[in-house]
């Protein structure tokens, strides 16, 4: 693991693009933006939910055990689990011997344009020692390092404060699958399940350690701490570097048809107001 501190899953898609009106009618409009022009690739499927996340060209597994995880593939995902002494999870910097990003092409994540990232999990069992501290959690930083951590227990979602105590936090049923989206822009994080927003607030700065929280455009998903545990199916992860311009349509049309019609059935709303916007 790339830090001295403490601190999966099934997906099949409900959906399908030949039975959603609403999919039926992204997909038309991403048509008309295809033949209209594209200049920017901004979504990159860093874990498609086959096989496990390390085998993939964007993340890497870490831990700081030889023992006391297991990472094993499931259906449309991955089942990573953990015990209090060990932290171990997929990030997209090699730990060692120094911190380096595992692809040199991971973009920029630039706050004033905004950014996400698409994560489906579901939370099989977790238990901490510390109500500071989460066996599973998701780390989002921009390219300045300025970002957000939020812990997941089994019945809450919280943000960790820059002095890593227990912060704002929504009640939630994480046993449950769902897909979220971890949005940063500019000053402010928003969390979502679909539509809904779950939880929101200002961003961080994490001062100490410095390792991995100093680290810019770094991305974390899994256990970090030696004070609590967890069992998590992790399931397919999206970025989406650039929040003011539309996926590049090749790279879309690149993902697998389970990914994309994910993909779509998680946020075919704002898909269909960035593609009218460009359009218009």
């Amino acid at each position: 693991m790339t830090t001295n501190r403490r601190h999966s899953h099934r997906m099949t898609p409900k959906l399908t693009a030949s039975k959603s009106p609403l999919i039926q009618f992204a997909l038309l409009l991403l048509g008309l933006f295809i033949s209209s022009g594209s200049t920017h690739a901004d979504l990159i499927t860093l874990y498609d939910g086959n096989a496990l996340p390390g085998d993939q060209p964007w993340l890497v597994f870490a831990a700081d055990t030889l023992s006391g995880w297991s990472q094993t593939p499931a259906a449309g995902g991955t089942q990573l689990t953990t015990n209090n002494a060990t932290r171990a999870g997929y990030s997209n910097y090699l730990p060692l011997p120094i911190p380096s990003l595992k692809n040199n092409q991971f973009p920029t994540l630039n706050r004033s344009n905004g950014f996400a990232l698409t994560f489906s999990s579901k939370i099989l069992s977790e238990s901490h020692q510390s109500t500071n501290r989460a066996g599973y959690s998701v780390i989002l930083l921009g390219h300045d390092a300025k970002g957000i951590e939020l812990g997941f227990w089994s019945n809450e979602i919280w943000a960790q404060n820059s002095d890593f105590t227990h912060a704002e936090s929504i009640s939630i049923d994480t046993t449950v699958e769902r897909n979220y989206q971890l949005q940063i822009i500019d000053e402010q994080y928003k969390l979502l399940d679909g539509q809904n927003t779950l939880l929101s607030g200002t961003l961080r700065n994490y001062p100490t350690p410095a390792i991995p929280y100093s680290l810019p455009n770094y991305v974390f998903l899994g256990d970090n701490t030696t004070s609590a545990a967890a069992s998590v199916l992790q399931g397919p992860i999206f970025l989406q570097s650039n929040l003011s311009s539309v996926p590049e349509p090749s790279t879309l049309l690149l993902l697998s048809p389970t990914a994309l019609a994910w993909y779509l059935r998680r946020s075919p709303y704002a898909l269909l107001r960035s593609i009218t916007k460009r359009i218009t």
